[in-house]
């Protein structure tokens, strides 16, 4: 019990860290694209250094050097068949050499890059419920049995529309709610004499909208915005559906995620000789 806790305490404080940076970063930002171009460019320069830092550049260096030198023996050499597939031999093992430099910086650079596309995700990938829209209140417990304990109360802002839908062999019970007004919005999870808050963001502008509260260690990485559930709880989540944001650029819609990536990768390309790294 005091080992989950103690998870639990450290989970959140990453949380909470990560959002307070992340918030701190693009707090005088307009929501919509500037704030993702402006954490694409930190992540790119940032990836960069790490990957400076973390691997041996030299050894990067005349691995590359080689590959190179190999490449252009294939172009002097392309009508020796005999030559060229020994250069390209030559390349093969090359390339698996920096690969083998690689993996450490990459393995390095897991942790910061999984907790910006955490609090990205947080931020871009589902639209708070408008005022008027319904959707589906879905909680998993722990035991099946507990399904009929469970009981559902809200702020004013939220109308619970349907009695729960009750699935004892997924271990869930459904319930359909519906906004009413604008705000940070709070369902209260009832399971025997203990509760649960779960916060539903209700308005027509951008902002970070929390999908799933959850006693996960992985999940509660991954959607960070409210706290882990006790692993006591007998709850396993609670979770509410919005609709997918979305970001547009030029009449197409563009996923955050493919947009972060481009983006990053272009700024770290862009700074690399700048900053004199090798990658």
């Amino acid at each position: 019990m005091a080992g989950n806790q103690t998870m639990a305490w450290i989970i959140d404080a990453l949380n909470g860290g990560a959002g307070w940076i992340f918030g701190w970063l693009t707090y005088p930002l307009p929501t919509g694209w500037l704030p993702l171009i402006w954490v694409s460019a930190l992540t790119g320069v940032l990836m960069v250094w790490i990957f400076g830092r973390v691997s041996d550049q030299d050894a990067i260096r005349k691995v590359r050097d080689r590959i190179r030198g190999h490449l252009l023996g294939v172009r002097l050499y392309q009508h020796d068949v005999g030559t060229v597939l020994r250069f390209q031999g030559l390349i093969l093992r090359d390339t698996f050499r920096y690969m083998r430099h690689s993996l450490v910086p990459m393995l390095v650079l897991i942790a910061p890059v999984l907790l910006i596309l955490a609090q990205l995700n947080l931020h871009y990938s589902r639209a708070p419920l408008r005022p008027g829209e319904a959707a589906v209140l879905k909680v998993v417990v722990q035991d099946a049995a507990h399904l009929r304990l469970l009981d559902l109360q809200v702020s004013e802002g939220l109308l619970i529309e349907t009695p729960p839908v009750r699935i004892p062999a997924l271990k869930e019970a459904s319930w359909r709610i519906r906004a009413e007004s604008a705000g940070l919005q709070t369902l209260t999870v009832g399971l025997g004499d203990r509760t649960f808050e779960k916060h539903v963001q209700v308005g027509e502008s951008w902002q970070r909208v929390s999908e799933i509260r959850t006693r996960s260690a992985v999940l509660s990485i991954l959607y960070p915005g409210e706290p882990m559930l006790p692993s006591s709880a007998g709850i396993e989540s609670i979770e509410v559906s919005h609709r997918q944001a979305s970001l547009r650029l030029a009449g197409w819609t563009v996923h955050w995620l493919v947009a972060f990536l481009a983006l990053s990768i272009a700024f770290g390309f862009a700074f690399k000789g700048p900053m004199g790294v090798q990658v």
